[in-house]
């Protein structure tokens, strides 16, 4: 009977273990596990960010005025050109606002 309470006690603190590690655990919130190929409208895009350096992938994610989240490959020419468009629209925008 021993080494069964042994056995579940061991168990039973694995199980603590490894739900408190997955709850504290500091991964990636999004990452790209493909990229769209679909050029996208530089006037449907309100921001962009880049994924966690933890990702498999790295990768740019494209958020629409409609809320979409795209996954965009950031080594194509469109895209870094679309980033381009968009940072200098929103650095325009910004110093707009603040004159």
């Amino acid at each position: 009977m021993r080494p069964y309470c042994i056995f579940i006690a061991c168990l039973v603190l694995f199980a603590f273990c490894s739900l408190a590690r997955s709850e504290f655990s500091q991964g990636p919130d999004k990452c790209c596990f493909s990229f769209s190929n679909i050029k996208i409208p530089i006037k449907q895009v309100e921001s962009h960010h880049t994924t966690h350096l933890e990702c498999h992938r790295s990768g740019i994610i494209v958020i629409t005025k409609a809320q979409r989240e795209i996954c965009v490959d950031p080594t194509e020419r469109w895209v870094q050109r679309l980033i381009n468009l968009v940072d200098a629209r929103n650095m325009k925008e910004m110093s707009q606002s603040s004159d």
